[in-house]
């Protein structure tokens, strides 16, 4: 018997990706009889390649449709799989094209070019699964033990007190400088001075953040590390950007801030311990604010831990 294979394609960005997960998980428990293929980009590949709903990988580096050669050797790829079924989480003009020219004899689930836009993304596909009759109880609730490696090592080699510390991201997507706060570094600080111990997580373009940040600046992790550093910590204060997805969908107590380029609604980060701050200008929400905010959450904590 011919085993089934079905295509997900979702390209990113990377809090798109996490969102997707139990999506992705949803899907394979309505199609438990077909091999999982996701087309991603090539960023993203290591990161999926652990997840338990996902088969097989292929990685797709959207080069510019006059490149031809590029173009035949993705369609190659794809069409030696003879998808069965094909479902668009991207919605994209792209993965539209490769649905005209590559899979226009094939079963496919995705959302219609003209169609309204949705509330958010994320509410957009779920409308989108569950027109085609696929549930989707996964889609807040993931289960994610598969991304967090154990970081116990590099918390003993740094003196860091697992569940005691706090993580702060404060870069985003090079691309969108637009969504940092700019106070981080006077915020670390102003944890140090009340005795928290604060983890500074940077991607390996923020070099230039590194310089100016106190306390333990992690800059050389993978995915797995970095969430295995998030899923450790007791409070995550992050920008619009993957990590605070990854914190928020590993149930962390955290904030995410939010200026006027992004809107916390759409992105969806927002649920459970995971809380927003938006404000019309980043650079006007003041360290004493956050600050306030999050020693309220942080004393919170110990209250309902001592059962005040």
């Amino acid at each position: 018997m011919k085993i089934q294979q079905l295509l997900i394609i979702k390209h990113g960005a990377l809090g798109d990706l996490i969102q997707s997960i139990g999506l992705i998980t949803d899907i394979k428990n309505h199609y438990p009889h077909h091999e999982i293929t996701l087309l991603t980009a090539p960023a993203y590949c290591s990161l999926m390649q652990r997840c338990p709903a996902i088969d097989h990988l292929i990685a797709d580096n959207r080069a510019p449709i006059w490149r031809v050669d590029q173009q035949l050797k993705l369609k190659k790829k794809l069409q030696k799989q003879q998808f069965d079924v094909v479902i668009d989480l991207q919605n994209s003009d792209r993965s539209r094209m490769y649905q005209q020219f590559w899979f226009s004899q094939t079963m496919w689930i995705g959302r219609d070019a003209e169609a309204d836009e949705p509330t958010s993304g994320l509410i957009g596909l779920i409308d989108l699964l569950n027109s085609a009759g696929i549930a989707t109880p996964h889609v807040y609730q993931p289960e994610l033990t598969w991304l967090a490696d154990d970081m116990s090592k590099l918390r003993n080699e740094r003196d860091i007190t697992a569940g005691e510390y706090i993580v702060l991201i404060p870069g985003s997507s090079a691309q969108h400088l637009e969504k940092r706060w700019p106070h981080y570094a006077d915020l670390a600080t102003a944890f140090i001075d009340k005795n928290y111990q604060v983890v500074v997580v940077l991607g390996p373009d923020e070099s230039a953040l590194a310089k100016q940040m106190p306390g333990h600046v992690l800059q050389v992790l993978n995915w797995f590390e970095l969430a295995g550093v998030l899923n450790a910590a007791r409070y995550v204060i992050g920008n619009d950007t993957g990590p605070s997805h990854i914190a928020s969908y590993l149930n962390k107590a955290g904030l995410a801030i939010f200026g006027p380029s992004t809107s916390a609604a759409r992105a969806e980060i927002g649920r459970r311990q995971f809380e927003v701050i938006e404000v019309d200008d980043l650079a006007m929400l003041t360290v004493a604010q956050v600050l306030e905010y999050s020693l309220n959450k942080l004393n919170k904590q110990v209250e309902s831990n001592i059962g005040i």
